[in-house]
């Protein structure tokens, strides 16, 4: 089973049905709204092959979608604009599952089996490193 399709959900907002939702506050000790990663497996859409966070720019690269939801929203520093984007059409492996670290540790590891992506879905805004992380 493929993730097929990935959303940011703001405070108690409820996962829409047949998504999966991870727990930790993308702002996590930083303030601002609580922000959540949600995702869907098998849905309609193609297989989801790669991931890609943008820093104060909202013009995705060629072939990745945005999610329109700045990650830093409100934060109590001023951090950057982080807009998280996906692609179904870069060749590489689907991703299979998503996973959220959060630390105090700028260099947490992935869950076993698990790939981070190397930005700090926090930067700028202060609090804890929120890193994603996911699994082909």
């Amino acid at each position: 089973m493929t993730v097929t399709d990935i959303q940011i959900l703001k405070d108690d907002q409820k996962q829409p049905g047949g998504w999966l939702k991870d727990g930790h506050d993308l702002n996590s000790g930083a303030g601002g709204p609580y922000l959540y990663l949600a995702w869907k497996k098998d849905g309609d859409s193609g297989p989801i092959t790669a991931l890609d966070v943008l820093d104060d720019t909202k013009q995705p690269r060629e072939g990745f979608q945005l999610i329109d939801q700045d990650l830093n929203e409100a934060t109590r520093k001023t951090g950057a604009r982080l807009y998280l984007c996906f692609s179904r059409t870069i060749p590489e492996k689907p991703i299979l599952e998503l996973a959220v670290v959060i630390s105090g540790d700028p260099d947490a590891p992935a869950p076993k089996g698990f790939t981070r992506f190397d930005k700090d879905l926090n930067k700028g805004a202060g609090g804890d490193f929120v890193f994603l992380c996911y699994r082909r």
